[in-house]
């Protein structure tokens, strides 16, 4: 019995998604899948750790771990690789929190009083910054953006997992109607029917429920939509999404206060 297992909105939060990862099953069959969709940076403080971590889940299980990219994972990637000011990453990663996260606390310190940091450019700056990542994370670099060429979405026969969102209006015609950036950005969260299951983050499920008791819990509408972006770094929970595919059912799970994980399902089909 096939599963298949959708995580979300991880944003630098080590232990949560280790926590969560507990729950994951992809030894007791080859058909089981994990699929990660995106936001893996930006928010706590081991955004490195997080995705040294997924890139060594790919190697273990390469045909079965789905790396899909977030809206922070593309700012990230394009600061990066462009060094462009437009990107904004410097001002967006909020007290630095992501590039700290690429060199040991020493390490940074000396970086800080370098000349360039104080009196530089951004691009000088950024470049700077840059140099020093790639000297020892370039292969973990390589492999994030190179992910910047693959599709934004993994579609099966009944669902479509992606971070954001996709164009629906335009029904089967979807993957040719749905602009780029709608993959990784679309906002607000759409409900609804649609032809096939749309699995996704990027919008806090308190937020799409409107129901603050929804942190760090999946959240579905009753009719095609689930969404999983549990607000990791203010819930310190990565909910789980698992779909059996021969019962074509969905569950979840709920962290308790003892600290166990209780199974619940969503729906059946």
């Amino acid at each position: 019995m096939p599963k298949l297992y959708a995580m979300s909105d991880i944003h630098g939060c080590y232990e949560a998604m280790m926590d969560t990862l507990r729950l994951v099953d992809l030894d007791t069959s080859e058909e089981n899948k994990l699929i990660l969709l995106g936001d893996y940076v930006d928010g706590g403080a081991d955004s490195c750790r997080v995705l040294y971590h997924i890139k060594h889940l790919e190697e273990q299980y390469p045909k079965q771990v789905i790396t899909l990219l977030g809206n922070h994972e593309k700012m990230f990637i394009d600061w990066y690789t462009t060094l462009d000011d437009k990107s904004r990453w410097l001002t967006h990663d909020f007290n630095l929190l992501t590039i700290k996260s690429f060199f040991s606390g020493e390490r940074f310190e000396m970086m800080e009083k370098q000349p360039v940091m104080t009196k530089g450019s951004y691009y000088e700056i950024s470049h700077y910054i840059v140099r020093m990542m790639k000297e020892k994370h370039e292969g973990l670099l390589n492999w994030l953006s190179e992910k910047n060429t693959r599709l934004p979405y993994y579609e099966t026969e009944n669902q479509i997992y992606v971070h954001a969102g996709i164009c629906e209006e335009d029904g089967e015609h979807w993957k040719h109607a749905t602009k780029t950036n709608d993959f990784f950005w679309k906002y607000p969260a759409e409900t609804g029917i649609f032809m096939k299951d749309i699995i996704a983050g990027h919008v806090s499920t308190a937020e799409v429920a409107d129901d603050k008791s929804y942190l760090g819990r999946a959240f579905w509408d009753k009719t095609s939509h689930f969404y999983i972006d549990g607000e990791t770094v203010k819930s310190n929970i990565i909910p789980l999404l698992r779909y059996d595919v021969c019962k074509k059912s969905y569950s979840s799970y709920e962290k308790e206060k003892n600290g166990y994980w209780l199974e619940y399902p969503i729906v059946k089909r």
